[in-house]
């Protein structure tokens, strides 16, 4: 089964006390790594800047098709600063917004993160299958 996720790829940094640290995220990678292991063949409908490409690779590597993902504006980021029990959440940087790419597949996954899936691209991508998240 071929499985297309619209969603943006993530870098996000996870502030803990005086710690740091940076990692990808988004439904674009949790859930296409997911696919893949559980067998689907997955196309990642994605925006990403440069600042990204060191994670394309694990990506791929992971058999995941990634369609025109690159970008001249800088990844979409969030910072999730914990203190305790206490969270909060910011968004850092937002990457430009996905157009419909017309690949057959079995089924779709729309998640954005922050508005990067317009009404319009979602009916393009409504019309275009049966099966839809």
């Amino acid at each position: 089964m071929k499985l297309g996720i619209y969603s943006h790829c993530t870098i996000d940094t996870i502030k803990i006390n005086n710690s740091e640290n940076k990692q990808i995220g988004g439904a674009a990678c949790y859930c296409g790594i997911t696919a893949r292991n559980l067998k689907f063949d997955v196309e990642l409908f994605t925006k990403y800047g440069k600042d990204f490409l060191p994670y394309v690779e694990y990506l791929t590597k992971n058999k995941i098709n990634i369609h025109n993902g690159l970008s001249e504006i800088p990844t979409t980021q969030f910072v999730l600063d914990i203190d305790g029990s206490d969270r909060e959440l910011y968004l850092k940087n937002s990457c430009e917004a996905l157009d419909f790419v017309d690949v057959k597949t079995d089924g779709v996954l729309v998640s954005p993160l922050f508005d990067e899936v317009s009404l319009e691209t979602l009916q393009k991508i409504k019309d275009s299958t049966n099966f839809l998240f």
